[in-house]
Formats: structure tokens, sequence, C-alpha cells
């Protein structure tokens, strides 16, 4: 991927970071493996415990019960799903892999927990097909985070909330690349566009995904325009560059130079 020195850093700083991450989930699923060799599974009485059962819980020592929490182990719940990790006071904490199933498929998010939610590091497998690695909070993917999606398409920069917020790269599956703003997972702000070869091909303000406000597009065969943008179209006041030569300085109106609110294909046409 080609970008600007300064792009470049970025990227790399936020995919320093990923590969922490991935580490640590390397290491978990390790811990996994040493756990499955021993067979360590939470007993009926423990899961009824965790899950409510006030009959069972009386049958249980207290001290008997947050000793066993303290290790890590296996927990088969009643729903079918599956934990595999440290439990304190009847809530996933610490790291472990939690396995759970939807009517659109399986899930698994492998990383650290607090009070029974996401919380720190982790990689999250979507039944879709998508997946995440990077930073959670309060069970929700916050700060640093890269999405590769079943698309083939990526993501990676600011996630606030669940969506992509601040600044984030956004790599298509054909080599296109957005580095910019994002606002409430949507291209908003200033943003880089590059093309495949890492040629940058626009470079400005966007808004709900579209080029919108002032910024400068620029063509393979040496056209250039700089201007105003309307919702993914020239619209406003613009200037029109060929091979670095002047072509048009003025209004444009949806894609098109505009001259007393018509185009200059209908000036030409005119019969005077």
């Amino acid at each position: 991927m080609n970008l600007v020195k300064e792009h470049d850093q970025v990227y790399k700083e936020y995919l320093n970071f990923i590969n922490e991450t991935i580490k640590d989930v390397k290491s978990i699923r390790r811990t996994k493996k040493f756990i499955l060799k021993k067979e360590d599974v939470a007993t009926e009485k423990e899961i009824s415990q965790i899950e409510g059962d006030s009959s069972v819980a009386e049958e249980i020592e207290e001290s008997e019960i947050k000793q066993k929490r303290a290790s890590s182990k296996i927990y088969n719940f009643s729903n079918g799903d599956v934990y595999i990790g440290k439990m304190v006071d009847g809530n996933m904490d610490g790291t472990g892999i939690y396995t759970f199933s939807t009517e659109e498929g399986t899930m698994e998010y492998v990383g650290d927990f607090k009070d029974d939610m996401k919380h720190g590091k982790g990689i999250f497998t979507f039944s879709n097909g998508n997946s995440y690695a990077g930073g959670f909070e309060n069970d929700l993917m916050n700060g640093i985070g890269k999405m590769i999606y079943s698309s083939k398409d990526e993501y990676i920069g600011n996630w606030k909330d669940g969506q992509k917020n601040g600044v984030g790269i956004y790599i298509w599956e054909e080599g296109s690349v957005y580095v910019g703003e994002f606002r409430n997972s949507k291209m908003e702000g200033y943003g880089t566009c590059y093309n495949k070869e890492g040629k940058i091909i626009y470079e400005g303000e966007w808004k709900n995904n579209l080029v919108h406000g002032k910024g400068t597009y620029t063509w393979q065969e040496g056209k250039i325009y700089t201007g105003d943008f309307l919702h993914g179209k020239k619209h406003g006041t613009g200037t029109f560059y060929l091979n670095n030569e002047l072509v048009y300085d003025g209004t444009w109106k949806f894609d098109k130079p505009s001259i007393c609110n018509r185009s200059l294909d209908e000036l030409f046409s005119s019969k005077f």
C-alpha cells in the first residue's frame, strides 16, 4: 500500500497496536489448549450458581465457589454457550474465550473481560464473516481497532461505542484507500483518497461517504478540478485544469460548468 509519508506513519502506528492484540490472543488460545488438555470442566452446581439457580447455590459454600472461579476452566452453559477462562463472583473477568450462537450463526470473542463484558483488547469474529481485532470498552469496540469484512475490505483506525469515529484508514478489496476522518462509521470531515496505484485522486472535505465541501479531484488523464463539491458532484465555484493549463474557472452545477444557470453544452447549442 503506497501512501504519503504522513499517512504511512499513522497506518504503521495503528498496525503495531493490532499486532500486539493478535499476539495476546495467540497466548490466550495456547492457554485454551492447556485447559482442554486438563479437562478442567465446571461442575453442574457451579454452572447453576452462575446462572442463578438459588436452590443449588445454597448447597455450595461461598468460599469454595470463589476459589474455584478464580482459576481458568471450561464453562458449558445450559443455552449452549461455552466460556473458557476465569470467573470472578459469577462474572467473566480476566482473559478468556467466549463462543455463542445466534440465528445468524456462531460468534466468538477471544480477549480481555471485565464484569461479563468485553473490555480491554481482543478479537471478535462475527457470524457474517467479519472479524475485528483491537480495543473494547464496556462490551463495545472502542479505541484502535481493525475490521476485516467478509467482502475483503478493511478498516483500521479509531472506534467509539461500536462505530468508526476519528481518524481511520479504509482499504477496498481492489486496492483503493481512504485516509481521513470518520463520524458514525461514515467518511465525514477531511480525507484523502488514493487509487490502487497509490496516487492521490481526491483530497478535501467529505460528508456521508461522499465528497462534499472544498476539495481537489485529479484524473489520470491530466485533468484536475479544485473547488466546491455537493453530495459527490462538482457544484459551486471551481477551477478545471488540463495538463496544468487553465480551462475553466467559474460556476459549476451538478458536475457541469454553468453560466447564467445554463451548462456550456446548452450555451454552445443555442441559436442566436
